[in-house]
């Protein structure tokens, strides 16, 4: 499940249909430069190649909207240089938040030994397209925060790109999961305190919503998950059907939970008890598959008035927003959304 608001970032990121980002070597140095002017980012990592584009940025906005600058600009980028208009990067791609205290050091020497461990070159420090050699750099570029990582490392101002190139020339001993982080319930590097005190600075509350904002919350997510198990609201709301409430209310506390709201908030909308929620998220991916996450995302637009649902006949009917899922990466069959049988 991913995490939303302002924050350190790793993004992964490859090209569409499985094509090539890069056709040219100018082409590097112009995407390292887009990375670098992002608005309300500053880049702290980078790691190119012709299929992927491997970042890290720390973020004054949500992750959507920095994803969406970065394809929108790597498509413009692509139109400047040979007068074609078509997707350069997937819509799919690979987002992690980032607990810097604990994890930013280690990621970002992972990144910059991906070049070595994946045999492009002998060694990491040979790579023109890494932020590699910033980071050995007196005087690195303006552009690039290479302070951050390296006052972790070093624990002081002085001989950080002597101390750096030290720790290069050393077996990595710790290997991250670059593809779903560590954490066993959110897209995360991090600790579970520092999930807390994220959701505590950017979560939307109870507090920052009127009652009828977070009922008409409440009633999109239950349309949302009705419409695709072609039932009412009241019936998916009906705890006498034990079994299918069972299975798909986590769904709607899931989707809840998307938006930044507390367990706090989500126990009393829907009247269950605050400890329960928890283990009803993490059932989610375990009780459904992963193409069928991608498409309730899909639907589920941050933007509480994109999400349109038009009732008629008592069943609801989702219409698909132009928000398309980033950091979960699944296959386009086998969904689960076939109705439950009542018990």
């Amino acid at each position: 499940m991913m995490l939303h608001g302002a924050g350190v970032y790793y993004f992964a990121l490859s090209g569409a249909r499985s094509q090539g980002i890069f056709q040219s070597v100018f082409e590097y140095d112009y995407g390292i430069r887009l990375l670098a002017e992002l608005r309300g980012c500053r880049l702290l990592a980078y790691v190119l190649d012709e299929n992927s584009i491997r970042c890290v940025m720390r973020c004054d906005r949500d992750w959507t909207e920095v994803l969406e600058d970065i394809q929108v600009a790597f498509n413009q980028l692509h139109e400047r240089c040979w007068q074609q208009t078509k997707p350069v990067l997937s819509e799919q791609g690979i987002v992690l938040l980032v607990d810097e205290q604990a994890y930013l050091t280690d990621l970002i020497i992972q990144m910059h030994r991906l070049p070595q461990t994946q045999r492009l070159v002998a060694d990491a420090c040979v790579y023109p397209w890494s932020s590699d050699h910033h980071y050995r750099d007196l005087n690195p570029p303006k552009w690039i925060d290479t302070q951050s990582m390296l006052n972790l490392l070093c624990q002081t101002r002085h001989n950080t790109a002597t101390r750096y190139q030290a720790v290069m020339e050393q077996p990595h001993v710790v290997e991250l999961d670059l593809e779903h982080g560590c954490h066993p319930l959110y897209q995360a590097l991090a600790r579970d305190h520092f999930i807390n005190q994220h959701q505590a600075r950017n979560a939307v509350t109870g507090v920052s919503r009127t009652p009828e904002e977070l009922q008409r919350l409440l009633n999109d997510a239950c349309d949302l998950i009705a419409g695709r198990f072609s039932l009412t609201r009241d019936e998916l709301l009906d705890r006498t059907l034990r079994r299918q409430y069972a299975r798909l209310m986590p769904l709607v506390v899931w989707l809840l939970s998307e938006r930044g709201l507390t367990h706090e908030t989500i126990a009393n909308l829907i009247k269950e008890d605050e400890e329960v929620l928890p283990l009803w998220i993490r059932s989610v991916p375990a009780d459904h598959p992963d193409t069928l996450l991608v498409k309730l995302k899909a639907l589920w637009s941050p933007d509480l008035a994109s999400l349109q649902l038009a009732s008629s006949n008592g069943k609801a009917k989702p219409v698909k927003s132009a928000v398309k899922p980033a950091a979960i990466k699944a296959s386009t069959d086998n969904d689960d959304s076939a109705p439950l049988a009542n018990v």
